[in-house]
């Protein structure tokens, strides 16, 4: 009675297993990212004819990507941990080598560097001066963003080429980021 319960269980668990396509089976498992791209940050003012524009180079992101298989044809369940704590998840589906998922909304911190201008005023009986401090000092920006894109499969890789666009929390510029790119290989 025990090995028909075994053998039963093992056929079951085949038959679940089968319901993945090849290319599913090749890409389910866990991976380790590292993205990197550039940004730009537009600001409209009131009454300008031409918005201000800064281009700004993302600090490399990394942490892990777990892909799973969700056995109902080639759906997928994309579960994106940050190394700095946040976690997102989103679905896909994978064809022709591609795999293609679902715009998925996160937040990022941009970094920007600031200039702070000082005077100094110098009155030393007959020489008077002002003098100009320039402190430059990075600073980080929160933006609400949204990603798109795709990932190219190559055996143990994931290439993901993304496309983000967004507002900050705190000003009224926007973000634009295109062909940012992800590697992911598989642990």
């Amino acid at each position: 009675m025990k090995s028909k319960i075994i053998i039963l269980t093992s056929v079951m668990l085949c038959m679940l297993a089968c319901n993945d396509s090849n290319e599913v089976r090749d890409v389910k498992g866990a991976y380790r990212y590292k993205t990197t791209g550039k940004v730009t940050l537009e600001e409209n003012y009131a009454g300008a004819t031409k918005a201000d524009t800064l281009v700004v180079n993302l600090e490399n992101e990394s942490g892990t990507l777990e892909v799973v298989s969700l056995h109902n044809g080639d759906s997928l369940l994309l579960t994106i941990d940050q190394l700095n704590g946040n976690v997102t998840a989103t679905r896909g589906t994978i064809s022709d080598g591609r795999l293609h998922f679902m715009p998925y909304n996160r937040t990022i911190e941009v970094p920007t560097n600031v200039k702070y201008y000082d005077t100094l005023k110098l009155d030393l009986g007959l020489i008077k001066r002002d003098t100009v401090l320039v402190r430059e000092v990075r600073e980080y920006e929160p933006y609400d963003i949204q990603v798109r894109g795709y990932a190219d499969v190559y055996d143990n890789n994931l290439i993901f080429t993304l496309e983000y666009t967004g507002k900050s929390q705190t000003t009224e510029r926007t973000l634009r980021g295109k062909g940012i790119k992800s590697l992911a290989k598989k642990n």
